[in-house]
């Protein structure tokens, strides 16, 4: 999988001609986990949701990695949303970090839905968060919190998970 990562960050790169922006490699890294992740059957069509809540810091990134890059067999679509309401019909939310005072709320109302929770938020994934983004020396890497994904119905892949740090949220309890 991180192969494939790198390839269409550098290819993206390639022809745009200069180094990918931090933003520009999260949004495929959202592209990466939608497809190592499985979720329950849908109950009808419809597009596979990306979402960003609070303050959008992919601009027109996120968008760009999306199109035309379908998730299981459906299309894609990426949408901001000025509600937490709205967040119950999405498949992955990436949750900014404007929202970090209203983390535990976003996360207990979301708790139970199988909605994939992503953020580069400080100690997101060890705060109850599912996957949590985070720069390492220059580079993105992330955290995943195997359990509340379990808890919401999700399956990640094996191959995911070994490219992850797995945290719990009882370390921090």
């Amino acid at each position: 999988m991180y192969t494939a990562l790198l390839s269409t960050v550098i290819l993206a790169s390639a022809v745009l001609s200069q180094p990918p922006s931090e933003y520009e490699v999260k949004a495929a890294f959202l592209l990466n986990f939608a497809r190592f992740v499985e979720w329950p059957p849908e109950k009808g069509p419809g597009p596979f949701v990306v979402a960003v809540l609070g303050e959008d810091p992919f601009g027109p990134a996120l968008d760009r990695t999306f199109e035309g890059n379908g998730v299981a067999g459906r299309s894609s679509e990426v949408r901001r949303l000025p509600r937490l309401e709205d967040a119950g019909r999405t498949q992955i939310l990436f949750i900014g970090k404007s929202e970090e005072r209203r983390l535990p709320a976003i996360l207990a109302a979301l708790r139970g839905t199988h909605v994939l929770t992503v953020s580069d938020i400080p100690g997101f994934a060890e705060r109850g968060g599912m996957i949590g983004l985070r720069l390492e020396e220059g580079r993105v890497r992330f955290d995943i919190n195997p359990e509340p994904a379990t808890e919401s119905g999700l399956k990640l892949s094996s191959q995911l998970l070994k490219l992850a740090r797995i945290v719990s949220t009882k370390a921090t309890r």
